[in-house]
């Protein structure tokens, strides 16, 4: 394929992983962020082996496995009596059944890493503090206008822009961003005031009637990240970094075992938020023209099977293949269309299946003899050898 020149919309962890892709394929590449500065909110993700496969081929597996966290085995247990309901063998059997390991990491180290590595190639690439509004295309490309009145061109756009994505409005028509009934906290606790009684493996899930925790360390091991889960009737708030009290945490799972409750008081009051999780329906076309979306503009999905992240990530290396081993750029991004589809289809369908699992009114009743992302064949995809 010719040079080619593309915009990407949105600099979360698919716009960056995008770019890596598209830069490694001789494509030039700028992203534009809305924020004014760049730098990821949020709380720690997992890469399992698919993820970390299409990392190793956006060559930043190195800096990603610096401030990763690789467990050998997670365990499931009951809210309140602490009992294990299931053991999760995580370490060297998935590298020797898939090729990589199973690893979780604070998103905004994950981000530093494929931001530092978008500006090695490119010091320019990135652009923040402008907010798409609008484009057009025609026969030889595509142009953006942003909020300030500029207006920028290219030869094709690729929207990564999350759940709310304009640029999916503009070429898919508008649709509401639903809230899906659950809503979720994070917390930030230095590993020296987590008890050591509760580090006993340091990756743990805890399952009750209409809730969750799931909490590992972050940040190579400095800090213990949680995420807490609960059903809603209705919410209004919106943004990804929503203060929380503690209070409210505390009333939330007062009757849970205190390895959560005292995890929940160790954390720093700046260090909790709270967000909604919503969804759009997830797309069967993911180009127009010369315009194409990624990751959550295209597939919004809970986080019970833990794919989100992966899945931008999957989309990237892929779009970056399609784009190497294309003639043209209509080959390249219908290639890219045809190979995900299908893929994320089944995972969010697959990911809103867990939620009883996961929230369950008898957690006596959970079983995980075969865990449910291996049982669905997902590790077995490596995005970098994947037919495209």
């Amino acid at each position: 394929m010719r040079a080619t020149d593309v915009l990407v919309i949105g600099a979360g962890i698919g716009g960056l992983a995008a770019t890596i892709a598209m830069q490694r394929a001789g494509v030039r590449v700028r992203v534009f962020e809305q924020a004014s500065e760049l730098g990821e909110v949020g709380a720690g993700i997992s890469i399992s082996p698919n993820g970390a496969l299409g990392l190793k081929s956006l060559g930043v597996f190195d800096e990603f496995r610096h401030v990763a966290y690789a467990p050998d085995y997670q365990v499931v247990r009951h809210y309140r009596t602490g009992r294990v309901l299931a053991t999760v063998t995580r370490g060297d059997r998935l590298e020797e059944a898939y090729g990589e390991r199973y690893y979780v990491v604070h998103r905004a180290d994950l981000h530093k890493v494929l931001a530092d590595a978008v500006r090695a190639h490119d010091p320019d690439a990135i652009v923040t503090g402008r907010r798409c509004v609008d484009l057009e295309q025609d026969a030889s490309g595509v142009a953006v206008r942003f909020d300030d009145g500029r207006w920028e061109r290219g030869d094709a756009l690729i929207g990564a822009d999350g759940v709310r994505s304009r640029v999916r409005s503009i070429l898919f028509g508008a649709e509401e961003v639903r809230f899906t009934g659950y809503i979720a906290w994070r917390g930030l606790v230095p590993m020296a005031d987590v008890p050591l009684d509760a580090l006993d493996p340091p990756s743990q899930v805890w399952i009750g009637p209409g809730h969750m925790i799931n909490r590992y360390p972050v940040s190579g091991g400095k800090s213990l990240n949680f995420v807490a889960f609960a059903e809603r009737a209705g919410w209004e708030e919106e943004g990804w970094n929503i203060p929380a009290s503690k209070a409210e945490l505390r009333a939330e799972f007062a009757d849970w075992h205190p390895h959560v409750t005292r995890i929940i008081e160790a954390a720093p009051q700046d260090k909790l938020f709270k967000w909604a999780l919503c969804a759009r329906s997830p797309l069967m076309r993911w180009v127009r023209g010369r315009a194409a979306v990624l990751g959550d503009a295209a597939h919004p999905l809970l986080p019970y099977l833990g794919q989100g992240a992966v899945m931008a990530i999957e989309d990237a290396v892929v779009l970056g293949r399609a784009f190497a081993e294309s003639e043209d750029l209509a080959q390249a991004l219908a290639r890219y269309e045809a190979a995900r589809v299908g893929r994320a289809r089944l995972v969010v369908e697959r990911s809103s299946l867990q939620v009883p699992r996961f929230h369950a009114d008898d957690p006596d009743a959970f079983h995980h003899d075969v865990p449910v992302d291996e049982a669905l064949g997902l590790f077995k995809y490596d995005p970098a050898h994947a037919p495209v």
